[in-house]
């Protein structure tokens, strides 16, 4: 992981501001594992929150500027240190807080991607059930994710298949996005707000209001409610077209979210950071 990062003296100084605060080389870790360890929740999160902002700093130096910035779930903490409103250590602070809470849920639960099957289709099976699982992600139009208890999940599972749906069980600690998150909401609130956030420098998509939001203090005020809140990935890509976006740089690890995108408009240009620098 970040193996054609950690070399580059342009992104140095951020390596060593995650080790500080993470209590461990940071970069040995993403580079040699052990793969367990770093895929702990409490370790990932920083980890891709590091990698994916080594990333923007490169393309900084490159002298590329977003008109604007958003992320998916984690990728909204990179999203606001890229626009000013905290710093990368705050950035690595906040984040290394937000995995613990969510390594910690107190609840047997789990997320579950449904493939193959409309919106419309699962929301409606998810309603008729007698106690409902959470749509947690709208990926794509005919990619969601479901979170909640295990039990809840089987029986959601078992009639989603029935209507033809693929469901594929995601490699996650808790049922994220939902409303068995509340107590880590509450908690991460309390973290978050020991600190200053400054009005962005571009605007911000916000993962819960769906806007493009301009203040510092209001983006700060919707940040933990994430925890709880949907990823409307459809819905954020479509305020990207009408706010004249026509292009995108996706600058985490991977290509998950130029894919989707694709797949919910198949006008919008996007690039990996592999592809631009």
């Amino acid at each position: 992981m970040g193996s054609e990062l950690v070399e580059d003296s342009r992104v140095k100084s951020l390596f060593e501001v995650a080790t500080k605060v993470m209590g461990f080389d940071i970069r040995k870790l993403m580079l040699e594992g052990p793969e367990e360890k770093l895929n702990a929740t409490e370790n990932a999160q920083p980890a891709i929150f590091t990698d994916s902002l080594a990333r923007y700093q490169i393309l900084a130096d490159e002298m590329y500027e977003p008109d604007c910035v958003l992320g998916h779930s984690l990728g909204e903490f990179s999203a606001l240190v890229a626009a000013g409103c905290i710093s990368f250590e705050q950035g690595v602070r906040i984040v290394k807080k937000r995995g613990e809470l969510t390594g910690n849920v107190d609840v047997e639960g789990s997320m579950v991607a449904v493939l193959g099957v409309e919106y419309w289709k699962v929301e409606k099976i998810v309603n008729e059930m007698e106690e409902p699982v959470t749509i947690a992600n709208h990926n794509s139009p005919r990619q969601l994710v479901i979170s909640g208890r295990e039990d809840q999940l089987s029986r959601t599972c078992k009639k989603l298949k029935e209507e033809g749906a693929r469901c594929i069980r995601l490699d996650v600690t808790g049922p994220f996005h939902s409303r068995f998150m509340k107590g880590a909401e509450k908690k991460l609130k309390e973290y978050i707000h020991r600190y200053e956030f400054s009005d962005p420098k571009m605007p911000v998509l916000s993962g819960v209001s769906g806007d493009f939001e301009s203040t510092g203090s209001r983006l700060q005020k919707l940040l933990s409610r994430q925890m709880t809140h949907p990823v409307r990935w459809v819905e954020y890509v479509k305020s990207l077209e009408d706010f004249g976006v026509d292009k995108t740089v996706e600058v985490g690890p991977a290509a998950t979210l130029t894919e989707l995108n694709q797949r919910i408009n198949p006008e919008l240009a996007g690039k990996r950071f592999d592809e631009v620098i």
